[in-house]
């Protein structure tokens, strides 16, 4: 006989049994029934996906609402509400961090006492157990919490409300990949999206005769290089010296406001600026290196972390001082000594990516000035001839 037809015998000697899995962590559930046993202990089904695995389901204080069935209208969002009188929710599901929960899964099982293992009519093991339709739920948020009982309000898989489709939007000049997402030094099930720069700037223009080189980028599209680096003083230099494109080059006693360790703010004179030619010309020709003038990029540069030094910051953020340390790039966001560099209230990553097409283009299209050299640095101009190697935008072939 069916578990229909049990229901619609006009006598029913079996009682409706449900069963409760609450998804405490990624896979990993706890197994609850109300407790509607006569002596109050635990009941037994064979798991669904396993019906060879015994599930034991504990007797604990829960009541379930709300899991009509409609054909019209918004889907059913049933509440859940759980005993915690003690704490003995957060033993449950072993945390006391509750809203972890939200997102995880609800599964409610319902079948009859007699279909249940050692009753009457269990099915044993490797049988498919005998039940009605499994519901499955997310839960959607915590309606109430306090010492007494905690409630869930529960969303059926498929309420999609305020869901798009294409779930991924295309965003006019900008990228919608993670950063570094699917950097190839992560382990594949770690990878998220098609971003495939390295986590740690890692690039190498070819396979054939070249070398790997680092290249780090700020979220203004600026290139990072080694302070240690050779620079021009184009400061001292006089009107009719000549530089060539692709030349580096410094300009010394640049004002600017910097903020000490106390928020106070002073005016100074001693900043340092880096800069790449973009043509060729003499001094004059070129002008004042600035954001505006076309003739030179704004570059950045990183020195090695030492613990005893002082790094600076600015109010305009762009000028705080960048360090290295363990291949990665990071900036000071406030004046700092001996606070090791990390995701802290001290750092943030100086790498960034402005999700924009010249980000991938500063990145991608890196052009070294000598493809062998593990150290040279770049060209005024990117390689626009490569192909991104993920659809971040849709239809673009090259970088420009």
């Amino acid at each position: 006989m069916s578990i229909i037809q049990d229901l619609q015998s006009q006598t029913q000697a079996s009682p409706l049994i449900q069963l409760f899995e609450i998804e405490k962590s990624t896979g990993v559930f706890s197994y609850v029934t109300p407790g509607e046993d006569s002596d109050g202990s635990s009941l037994q089904m064979y798991d669904y996906t396993d019906n060879t695995e015994l599930r034991t389901y504990i007797p604990y204080p829960v009541t379930a609402d709300g899991f009509d069935i409609k054909v019209t209208g918004a889907i059913s969002r049933p509440t859940c509400n759980f005993s915690n009188i003690g704490n003995n929710f957060t033993t449950l599901i072993g945390t006391t961090d509750i809203d972890s929960l939200i997102g995880k899964k609800l599964i409610r099982r319902l079948t009859l006492k007699k279909y249940l293992q050692g009753e009457s009519a269990d099915t044993g093991s490797g049988a498919q157990s005998v039940e009605f339709t499994r519901q499955v739920w997310t839960i959607a948020k915590i309606m109430s919490k306090d010492n007494i009982s905690i409630t869930f309000e529960l969303a059926s898989p498929f309420d999609l409300q305020g869901v798009t489709i294409p779930a991924r939007q295309i965003v006019a000049n900008a990228c919608p990949w993670q950063y570094q997402g699917a950097s190839p030094d992560l382990a594949e099930s770690s990878k998220c999206g098609g971003c495939s720069w390295h986590t740690e700037g890692t690039f190498q223009v070819s396979t054939h005769n070249s070398a790997a080189q680092k290249v780090y980028v700020t979220l203004d599209d600026e290139y990072i290089f080694n302070s240690s680096d050779s620079y021009t003083n184009y400061t001292s230099a006089s009107n009719s010296t000549s530089f060539n494109i692709n030349s580096y080059i410094k300009t010394t006693g640049e004002s600017a406001r910097e903020i000490d360790n106390l928020g106070n703010v002073s005016a100074v004179t001693n900043v340092v600026k880096y800069w790449l030619v973009n043509v060729t010309g003499t001094k004059s020709s070129l002008g004042t290196p600035s954001e505006s003038n076309a003739n030179f990029d704004a570059i950045r540069v990183y020195s090695t972390y030492n613990a005893s030094t002082s790094y600076k910051v600015y109010t305009d953020d762009r000028l705080n001082e960048i360090v290295l340390h363990n291949n990665f790039t990071w900036k000071a966001k406030v004046s700092t000594t001996g606070n090791t560099p990390g995701f802290t209230q001290f750092w943030r990553r100086a790498d960034e990516c402005g999700k924009r097409l010249s980000s991938c283009g500063k990145r991608f299209g890196y052009n070294p000035i000598s493809v062998t050299s593990a150290t040279s640095r770049a060209k005024a101009s990117v390689n626009t001839f490569r192909v991104l190697p993920f659809g971040g935008f849709p239809g673009s072939k090259n970088f420009e």
